[in-house]
C-alpha cells in the first residue's frame, strides 16, 4: 500500500521538477532572445548613426565602397559640383548667444537646409560654422536645384540672417587621410576652394546664389529654366584663367528678385562696358540700375569701381592692356 502511494508522489514530484526546469529554460531562452533583439536594435541604431555621420557616397568612390578595405592614402579624382553654404557674420552672432543658443540656432538652419541637399542626392562632406560643404556626383543641375530649395525653405521659415551659397564645378580629389587609429575622408581641389570663395563673396554683391560659369555650362537650358544674370568675371591666379560668375536670383526674396529681373539687360550691358574699360558709359548704366532698384548691391560695387578707375590714372594704366575683372581669386 505504501509503495502504491510513494510511486505517484515521486512521479508528481518529478513532473513538478521537470516543469520547473522547463519554465526556467523558457525564461532563460526568452531572456536570451530579448537580449539578442536589443543587440540587433543597438547594432541597427549604430549603423544608422554611422550612415548619418559618414559621407557614404564619397566613401563609395574608394575601394569600391568596401569600408573594410579602406586604407590611408587611398584616393580618387572625380568631376563634381560643389556647394558651399554659410551665414554671413556668423562670428558676430556667436558673440551674442550662449552655447545652447548657438547650437539651437545652427541646428535650426541645418534642419531646414540638409533635407534639400539629400533630396537632390547631394553628399554633405563637412559642417562649418552654421553651414556645410556638399558634393553632387550625379548631376550638376541637382546642385543648383538644391541651392534654390534651401533658399526657399529658409525664406519660408522666416530666417532673417543673411545666408549665401557658392556653387562651382570641376575636378575634386577624394582621399583617406589621418592615422590608423583615427582617419577620415578628405577632399582637396581648387573647385572646392572656389565654391567657398563664391559663398564668401556673395554678400558683397547682395546675391543669395553665386555660381561659376563652369557650373552654368553643365546645365542645359539654363536661361530658360532659371532666373539669373551675368555678374562679371574673376581672374583665378592658380590656373591663370578667367571664370565667369552668375547671380541666380530664384532664391532671392520677392523684392530683390523683381528688381533684378527688371534691370537685368541694363545691368549686363553695364558689365560688358566695364569689362571693355568704358568706365564712364558703364557708370551711367549702373546709375540707372540703382534708380530702378536701389538695393542692388552689385550695381553699387560696380559704380564704386568705375569711379575708382576714372579717378585713378595709375589704375587705368594697370588696366590698359588687360581685361577688367570684378575680383581676383
Amino acid at each position: 500500500m505504501r509503495e502504491m502511494i510513494i510511486v505517484p508522489v515521486l512521479f508528481a514530484a518529478g513532473f513538478f521538477i521537470w516543469a520547473l526546469l522547463l519554465l526556467r529554460q523558457k525564461r532563460g531562452l526568452s531572456k536570451t532572445l530579448r537580449e539578442s533583439e536589443e543587440k540587433l536594435k543597438e547594432a541597427g541604431r549604430r549603423e544608422e548613426l554611422y550612415d548619418a555621420m559618414l559621407p557614404k557616397r564619397l566613401f563609395g568612390l574608394l575601394q569600391d565602397g568596401n569600408l573594410n578595405a579602406l586604407q590611408i592614402g587611398a584616393e580618387k579624382s572625380v568631376r563634381a559640383a560643389v556647394l558651399s553654404i554659410n551665414i554671413d557674420g556668423f562670428d558676430t552672432i556667436v558673440r551674442q548667444k550662449d552655447a545652447a543658443g548657438i547650437f539651437s540656432f545652427v541646428n535650426r538652419i541645418l534642419s531646414l537646409a540638409v533635407p534639400c541637399i539629400l533630396y537632390q542626392e547631394g553628399e554633405i562632406d563637412k559642417f562649418v560654422r552654421a553651414g556645410f560643404l556638399a558634393f553632387f556626383l550625379n548631376s550638376p543641375e541637382r546642385a543648383l536645384k538644391a541651392a534654390v530649395s534651401v533658399c526657399e525653405a529658409l525664406n519660408e521659415a522666416g530666417i532673417e540672417e543673411e545666408y549665401t551659397i557658392g556653387l562651382s564645378y570641376g575636378d575634386v580629389k577624394v582621399g583617406v587621410a589621418g592615422h590608423e587609429r583615427r582617419f577620415g575622408i578628405m577632399t582637396v581641389s581648387d573647385t572646392t576652394g572656389l565654391a567657398d570663395f563664391l559663398q564668401e563673396l556673395a554678400p558683397k554683391y547682395r546675391t543669395r546664389i553665386l555660381i561659376s560659369g563652369s557650373l552654368k555650362e553643365q546645365i542645359a537650358d539654363f536661361e530658360k529654366n532659371y532666373n539669373g544674370r551675368y555678374l562679371g568675371s574673376i581672374y583665378r591666379k592658380a590656373t591663370g584663367e578667367t571664370e565667369d560668375l552668375y547671380d541666380v536670383y530664384d532664391g532671392d526674396e520677392a523684392a530683390d528678385k523683381n528688381g533684378k529681373r527688371k534691370t537685368r539687360l541694363l545691368f549686363e550691358t553695364g558689365v560688358d562696358l566695364f569689362q571693355k574699360k568704358k568706365y564712364y558709359d558703364a557708370r551711367l548704366h549702373f546709375i540707372e540700375v540703382l534708380k530702378a532698384n536701389r538695393m542692388d548691391g552689385a550695381a553699387k560695387e560696380y559704380l564704386h569701381l568705375c569711379d575708382q578707375y576714372l579717378q585713378d590714372a595709375s589704375g587705368e594704366e594697370m588696366q590698359e592692356n588687360s581685361f577688367s575683372y570684378l575680383e581676383i581669386y
